[in-house]
């Protein structure tokens, strides 16, 4: 069995996006990490204002994802991001171990290998 981390992923998003836009992209996202054999949760955080104009934009749309991953996941997510218009700043954290053992009572999750996932 290989081990996975668990990662947070936010990201900002035009706030020109209406929506239906929005849950497309969330489910677009979702659809990648569980075709990679990841399991994720994802929530839209809503309307956010920002501290600094970024692309010319003051306000955005806040996703925030949670993922098991490694770093070939994260390396193949980061390079779907940036190929995506509408995103004006991602963020990827691995989650401390503390963290996760103090909410979920272990630091490491085991999966069975998918080749897709490696």
């Amino acid at each position: 069995m290989k081990y996975y981390e668990i990662y947070e992923l936010v990201l900002l998003l035009k706030f020109t996006s209406n929506e239906q836009d929005i849950t497309e992209k969330m489910d677009h996202y979702i659809s990648f990490l569980t075709g990679k054999g990841s399991q994720v949760m994802g929530k839209n955080c809503g309307k956010k204002s920002l501290a600094y104009a970024i692309k010319g934009f003051d306000t955005a749309t806040s996703l925030q994802f949670v993922y098991l991953g490694n770093g070939e996941l994260v390396k193949l997510l980061n390079t779907e991001i940036q190929r995506d218009e509408v995103i004006l700043r991602a963020i990827t954290t691995k989650l401390p171990s503390s963290i996760v053992q103090e909410n979920v009572g272990y630091s490491k999750i085991s999966l069975p290998t998918n080749p897709l996932f490696q």
